[in-house]
């Protein structure tokens, strides 16, 4: 484990100034092989822990045609580099800056998906974009009951690193071309320190 401390970071909950800082290598199922960080503000108590994948593997897409209710239950790892797709309903999650890694299934996906609508719901603008967002929160109860039209849940990733864990789930290897258009929430560098990739 590293442990040390920062001296010139800031909290983002109190300002103060200086967070502790550790790290440690664990095995995560299903993740492999990882890093966990962990910021942590000693006046206010403010913590703030991820996971770093410090393998990386081919790049693939996985793709799932959710049809029934129990395709709600299949497994979902989506690395901190993982895009999801829902073409069929304009859905695009893709990485940022502050992503994490985590394990789900269908369901928890459509979950997220449904907290950002209300977000967004509060805030649209127009009687058109409240109808459409509603629309699509509708849908999605739907899907979890099985009544709505199938979709297409795809899950790409440049590292491989994420994946979809179920009878029915396919997985390919996806070209340089297709990885290179991926965001992927982070730097990366070759092993010269050559920015390689931003975003």
């Amino acid at each position: 484990m590293v442990r040390a401390f920062i001296d010139e970071a800031v909290c983002p909950a109190c300002a103060a100034i200086g967070m502790e800082y550790t790290a440690e290598e664990v095995d995560l199922p299903f993740l492999g092989n990882s890093l966990e960080t962990m910021l942590r503000c000693e006046p206010c108590g403010y913590r703030h822990t991820d996971f770093i994948l410090t393998g990386s593997h081919e790049p693939t897409r996985h793709t799932l045609r959710v049809a029934t209710a129990e395709h709600m239950s299949t497994r979902v790892v989506r690395s901190s580099s993982g895009t999801i797709r829902i073409p069929e309903l304009g859905i695009l999650i893709e990485p940022g800056v502050a992503s994490e890694a985590f394990i789900s299934n269908v369901e928890g996906i459509l979950v997220r998906v449904e907290r950002v609508l209300g977000q967004i719901l509060r805030d649209a603008d127009s009687d058109e974009e409240r109808l459409r967002i509603v629309e699509l929160q509708q849908t999605m109860e739907r899907m979890r009951e099985g009544q709505a039209e199938p979709v297409t849940l795809i899950l790409e990733d440049p590292f491989g690193n994420s994946s979809i864990l179920g009878a029915g789930a396919t997985a390919e290897t996806m070209t340089p071309e297709e990885a290179e258009k991926l965001k992927v929430g982070m730097m990366t560098f070759d092993p010269k320190g050559n920015l390689i990739k931003e975003g």
